[in-house]
């Protein structure tokens, strides 16, 4: 280890939470560092499911491609209760995304290992990977990637903040190797999300605050020959008390995650603190079995892992601290059961958000009070997500009337990822929310099929949304033929100033075959492949045709500005007032 050094932003822990702020500000060209106690890169067990949010976040970052083939899909999920007799029926079987507007109707079943693999490779690469939609040549906001490496076996031993007014990197954090040599890293900013028992969130004096009580699970990744029938769907099953999970997962395995008592476990109940060496692989298959009569388990060649987690519904009492220099990302911010499958997405999720704010914020191009919306947004996510999974455990627990079924059904688009709602911050501008009543403002941007005027080739909306860290205007022209809607657009663009790479045009009405790209005002183009119609696609199975509907979009159009996590952040109206507004809040950013 060199004596000292010097970096924009340190990431302390390399989990998902952590992996995923690491990435996108290398690709961003950051100078970062991350570094991890353990000693090597975990190989097996932990977090295995990816809702649809966090594909579609994945394949903004051009990583779906790499995690989507390897994965098991699930599209259905079941249900379970337990008899009088000890026997588990069927409650209900139903589609898993009912209602969810996306391309990837599924959730995406693999190990948190193969994941944190994927972007451990594409940090090391040094190549941009985050590519946008179109083949024009990039006009300023050059930047070069970085190849970082996960430095394994090194952790943290002191946190100091040093004056502002007197540092240029006013974090100081003193590292240790497992040889025992010491750095000293001076920083811009500090990210811990090292976990539930987080260093960097005791260092900050954050508290997590919650049920004093914990439940503790026991997980195991397997190959079974069975005739449960809904094994390859992902189930919960709630027999006399004891809960279970299964996750159909890749290569024909299965994680089966089962609640485990008290004695079971040793735990004291004065501490609190469980034995987890009572709980063997035998005793974990065993409960497996038991939970799951009258069908047959039956475990086939070796464990591919086990192990046991003690979970509480905790939430941080802040995500920020050191005068806005450090924050906690993940675990390390909340903490609860596994029912709904949102550990690692709301770990994913932290991390996108927070790491395009701080590209932003270090190159300039917004002021660091950005970074208060971090906390603000997530933490809100995170109370909601924590008061989901309790009403899960009531209903399972008979305290209230119906399933955790019924909850699960009624919460899909928050258990999904695609209805998280941002509330109104300095990013978020409900006041033209009229304009289109199908795109709320504050979530992302809803999935819709379009097709390029150039060559009619079908897109998803979100195919224009690359997370290259810029926001991107989305103009909805109307029917641009039409006088009054082209001299709406040529107004807009005069009142609007900004960087014109930012714009992807969206117009209606004119067919496929009549329309052209070269329709729209040059100011309104950067290029020939950012110009799409609203129609129905050659091969009917593609879709489309059903843009301006769906969205809710009037007849006059209208402007939407998207931020760089695909979140809505305004709607205004055509015109030379759109454009100054837009113009406005771009620039206050």
């Amino acid at each position: 280890m060199a004596p000292n050094s010097v970096v924009d932003v340190l990431v302390i822990g390399a989990g998902p939470a952590g992996l995923m702020c690491a990435y996108n500000l290398a690709q961003a060209g950051v100078k970062i560092r991350i570094v991890d106690q353990r000693q090597e890169r975990m190989l097996k067990g932990q977090a295995d499911v990816i809702q649809v949010r966090g594909i579609e976040i994945l394949d903004s970052l051009n990583l779906a491609s790499k995690i989507i083939p390897s994965s098991y899909h699930s599209y259905a999920f079941t249900t379970y209760r337990g008899n009088s007799d000890g026997s588990i029926s069927r409650t209900i079987r139903a589609d898993a995304h009912y209602g969810i507007e996306s391309r990837y109707r599924f959730t995406a079943n693999n190990s948190q290992s193969f994941i944190e693999g994927v972007f451990r490779d594409a940090l090391a690469s040094g190549e941009k990977i985050i590519r946008g939609l179109s083949f024009e040549p990039e006009k300023g906001l050059k930047y070069t990637p970085r190849s970082v490496f996960v430095e394994q076996g090194v952790r943290p031993a002191s946190l100091v903040f040093h004056n502002e007014n007197e540092a240029a990197y006013p974090v100081e954090v003193e590292l240790k190797d497992s040889k025992g040599n010491t750095e000293f890293v001076k920083a811009k900013y500090v990210i811990g999300c090292d976990g539930a028992h987080s260093w960097t969130r005791a260092q900050l004096g954050i508290e997590m605050v919650g049920e004093n009580s914990d439940s503790t699970w026991g997980l195991v990744d397997v190959s079974v020959d069975t005739d449960f029938p809904d094994i390859r769907n992902m189930t919960v099953v709630e027999n006399n008390g004891r809960r279970a999970v299964v996750v159909p997962r890749e290569n024909d395995s299965v994680r089966f995650t089962v609640q485990l008592t008290d004695a079971e476990v040793g735990k004291d109940p004065v501490t609190g603190r469980v034995n987890r060496t009572k709980v063997t692989e035998e005793k974990l298959l065993q409960i497996v079995k038991d939970v799951f009569k009258p069908y047959r388990i039956d475990f086939i060649g070796k464990t591919w892992w086990h192990g046991v987690y003690v979970v509480g519904q905790r939430l941080a009492s802040a995500y920020e601290g050191g005068n806005g220099r450090a924050f906690i990302v993940g675990d390390a911010c909340h903490t609860h059961s596994p029912h709904a499958g949102q550990g690692m997405n709301a770990a994913l999720s932290d991390g996108h958000n927070l790491a395009w704010k701080l590209v932003h914020v270090l190159r300039g191009w917004a002021g660091p009070e950005l970074l208060h919306t971090y906390e603000q947004e997530r933490r809100a996510f995170a109370k909601d997500l924590i008061h989901l999974h309790e009403r899960i455990a009531e209903a399972m627990s008979g305290k209230v009337k119906g399933t955790n079924a019924d909850i699960i059904s009624n919460s899909l688009g928050f258990v999904c990822g695609t209805s998280i709602q941002y509330e109104p911050t300095c990013l978020t501008d409900l006041s033209g929310q009229v304009l289109a009543k199908g795109i709320p403002i504050g979530q992302r941007l809803p999935h819709q099929v379009i097709l390029r005027v150039a060559d009619c080739r079908p897109y998803s909306t979100h195919d224009l949304l690359q997370c290259d860290f810029r926001y991107t205007v989305l103009l909805f022209t109307g029917d641009i033929k039409l006088a009054i809607q082209h001299e709406a657009l040529e107004a807009f663009l005069q009142g609007l100033g900004s960087d014109r790479t930012m714009f992807k045009t969206l117009r209606r009405f004119s067919k496929k075959e009549t329309c052209e790209y070269t329709d729209v005002p040059k100011d309104g183009r950067s290029h020939w492949d950012t110009v799409f119609v609203d129609d129905t696609a050659y091969t009917a199975s593609d879709g489309g045709g059903a843009a301006y509907r769906s969205l809710g979009i009037v007849a006059q159009g209208c402007a939407v500005v998207v931020r760089p996590d695909g979140h809505v952040a305004m709607i205004t109206e055509l015109g030379r007032d759109g454009g100054k507004k837009i113009e406005r809040f771009l620039r206050c950013k």
